[in-house]
């Protein structure tokens, strides 16, 4: 057995200590420079335009500028792998959320484990879906698409951003608690589904409240149902999928902050505190709200919780109806 000499161990013993020492430090400096957030969706998507106002006033309260990394791909899966993989130093965080608790079932490999691989900062806020159909089908109600759906049975088509996506399970949810049958047609992404609503090839489709607030208003669509606990402030005549008989169509798409897994419990509490601050000032809230997005901030635990429970209820009906990406 080799024997250090003492005057070894002991030079090894106090680089360790100001190794520790230079650790503890930076920590408590954080953030010394430029924080990184990687965005796993397109600019000008739901999750960039969510983001930037909320970006914007962290960098003022954290004095370093928050550089958006926009990384889309493959239900979200490509972004949120870089940020897996990113160091655990508190400069990458990375935008998740539902869309990752169903990609998760949805592939076969996803490269990263939601839980293991990050520790969860907060939510942002959530967002409804509404359900639409064409005002020129000529119905008015969620019981008369039904009724329909009923007497015809595949007659009916309804368009969604994609195999998978929330718009296709929350009507399949739909069809199978109302035991009717639709026909999906499946788009890659929610502009084309949109736009096909709108030109007539399809009739239904299931969206966020800001990309069909503009239709509804010009008399284009006619929404019958909201996913939300609560009926939409700016539509109070809507009724939600719970009032009409059916509460487990209630869901809200939402988006929160996570860091790769190893970031330092200080800088995760001193990001949060932060985050809380930023989301809790009015004029943030309200560039939300513009947004269609409800500010609802939920801390590490509660926002850890939300995404083991979607990531559990999503990946059950999603193995029943033995979906896989396309």
């Amino acid at each position: 057995m080799t024997v250090l000499p003492l005057r070894l161990l002991r030079w090894m013993l106090v680089a360790l200590q100001a190794a520790a020492c230079a650790a503890t430090l930076a920590q408590a400096d954080w953030p010394t420079k430029p924080i990184r957030i990687i965005v796993p969706t397109p600019p000008g998507g739901a999750y960039d335009r969510i983001i930037r106002p909320v970006a914007q006033d962290l960098s003022a309260t954290l004095k370093q500028p928050l550089i958006i990394d926009n990384r889309p791909g493959a239900g979200n899966i490509v972004g949120t792998a870089a940020a897996a993989k990113a160091a655990s130093d508190g400069y990458t965080l990375a935008m998740t959320g539902m869309v990752n608790t169903i990609s998760g079932a949805l592939f076969d490999k996803v490269p990263y484990d939601l839980q293991k691989d990050f520790v969860h900062i907060g939510s942002l806020g959530e967002g409804p879906q509404w359900l639409v159909v064409r005002s020129d089908l000529g119905i008015g109600s969620l019981a008369q698409l039904l009724d329909e759906a009923r007497r015809q049975p595949g007659r009916l088509n309804y368009a969604t951003s994609g195999a998978g996506s929330t718009g296709h399970l929350m009507m399949e949810q739909l069809q199978r608690a109302t035991r009717t049958q639709m026909t999906h047609v499946p788009y890659k992404g929610g502009a084309p589904a949109l736009q096909d609503v709108l030109a007539g090839v399809v009739g239904i489709t299931v969206i966020p409240p800001a990309g069909a607030e503009v239709h509804v208003r010009a008399g284009k669509l006619k929404v019958l149902a909201v996913s939300s606990e609560q009926r939409t402030p700016t539509h109070p005549d809507v009724p939600t999928f719970a009032e009409q008989g059916y509460p487990a169509l209630t869901a809200s798409s939402y988006a929160g902050l996570s860091a790769p897994a190893g970031t330092p419990p200080e800088i995760v509490q001193r990001f949060y505190a932060a985050l809380k601050a930023t989301l809790d000032k009015p004029a943030v809230r309200a560039q939300l709200q513009a947004e269609g997005v409800v500010p609802v901030f939920l801390g590490p635990e509660a926002y850890t919780r939300l995404l083991q429970a979607d990531t559990e209820r999503w990946g059950q009906l999603i193995r029943a109806l033995d979906l896989k990406a396309q």
